[in-house]
């Protein structure tokens, strides 16, 4: 029976079954094969290269034997594994070092659930690590003036944080809310806060508070100072809890609401602070000060109505220059808090003053003039400014 090209000729009986047999002389072997040139082979005969029924292709296993070298060949070198373990171990170390920066970056491992978000973000705030709290805020600030860690020890040196508990909390898709109380020294801010998913993780959606809106209209704006550091007319950028606002000037102070967790659930402005200005224990004083002097200034005159004062003496027949003011007493005047767009402070009150003049007609004369005073203080001058209307 012939072979097949594709199939291997079937075992021969032999009683040396698995030996190599015999190999045919080169010449021999292409002249088995080789034929006439240029004619057809004869029938049964193969065509030009191909083998004689019963004998191999050069190369191909005999059988019973393996492809590939034959027995007792040479083997081929054994392949250097060692820069692939070399590699692999770069590779792998590069691998730690990026999970480590993404722990790093982002708080730790991602939160899996609102509450989770919530509870690390507060907890960071706590601990003053401003750097974890903004990891975990998912819309960034514009700046960070104000959201240092030195600036963050000051507000929970002030008023710490603690008491947190998460109450419940829900998620949705990309989106989730926290119901948590925590407190703020004595404070206790409850609130539900908004929250969101990304792909680090869910995260608190607003993370710091954005103040702005500031009216510059309002001289008294111009001084307003955080945590000593002037605020000017830009938005600025807190975290929530105790914020340090003040006046560069001495004689003015500043009242606003806190701004806990009820900043981070919607709309937030310094409006939303009622923020206001008021004279400071020292600008009542100084205030007073400041319209004791005008008014003595104003009695060192000895006209009948001294330019810029307040008093005016009503006699017909006085004589111009003649005139002596005395002091009078200053405690019927009543002194207005400040405005809340204005740094002046309004005061009024009537008042009595001890006159002595001389008349054309009568000589000198001895009384009193009664008059009623208004007028303002400019404030954010050193000393203060007094302005009669």
């Amino acid at each position: 029976m012939q072979a097949s090209w594709n199939q291997p000729v079937p075992p021969q009986p032999d009683a040396n079954w698995g030996a190599q047999p015999p190999s045919q002389p080169e010449a021999n072997w292409q002249q088995a094969y080789a034929g006439v040139p240029g004619q057809q082979p004869m029938p049964g005969q193969p065509m030009p290269g191909q083998p004689m029924p019963g004998q191999q292709m050069p190369g191909q296993p005999m059988p019973g034997q393996q492809w590939g070298t034959p027995p007792g060949g040479p083997q081929p070198p054994k392949s250097n594994k060692k820069p692939l373990i070399i590699a692999a171990a770069i590779g792998a170390v590069v691998l730690l070092l990026v999970g480590v920066g993404f722990v790093v970056f982002s708080g730790g491992s991602k939160k899996s659930t609102p509450a989770d978000a919530m509870q690390a973000y507060l907890e960071a705030l706590a601990a003053g690590d401003a750097e974890t709290v903004l990891a975990l805020s998912a819309d960034q600030p514009g700046n960070t003036e104000f959201l240092t860690e030195e600036i963050l020890k000051k507000q929970i040196e002030h008023s710490p944080i603690t008491d947190i508990r998460i109450l419940s909390d829900s998620g949705v898709m990309s989106m989730g809310s926290v119901h948590v109380s925590v407190k703020f020294g004595e404070t206790v801010s409850d609130e539900t806060v908004q929250m969101k998913k990304t792909v680090d993780g869910w995260k608190v959606e607003n993370g710091t508070v954005k103040l702005d809106n500031f009216d510059q209209n309002n001289p008294a704006a111009k001084t307003l100072t955080l945590f000593g550091q002037p605020v000017g007319d830009k938005a600025i950028y807190v975290f929530p809890g105790y914020l340090e606002w003040a006046s560069s000037s001495e004689n003015m102070e500043v009242e606003a609401k806190p701004v806990l967790l009820n900043a981070l659930t919607g709309y937030f402005s310094l409006y939303s602070t009622d923020l206001t200005f008021k004279l400071s224990d020292s600008g009542k004083q100084a205030v007073k000060n400041a319209i004791t002097a005008a008014i003595r200034s104003c009695t060192q005159s000895r006209a009948i109505n001294p330019t810029g004062c307040p008093q005016r003496l009503n006699a017909w027949d006085a004589i111009e220059n003649s005139v002596s003011w005395g002091m009078p007493d200053l405690s019927p005047l009543e002194v207005d808090d400040m405005s809340s767009y204005s740094t002046d402070v309004r005061f009024k009150g009537d008042l009595v003053y001890p006159v002595s003049y001389d008349t054309r007609r009568d000589g000198p004369q001895t009384g009193t003039q009664d008059e009623y005073v208004y007028g303002d203080v400019d404030v954010t001058t050193s000393p203060p400014t007094v302005s009669f209307s």
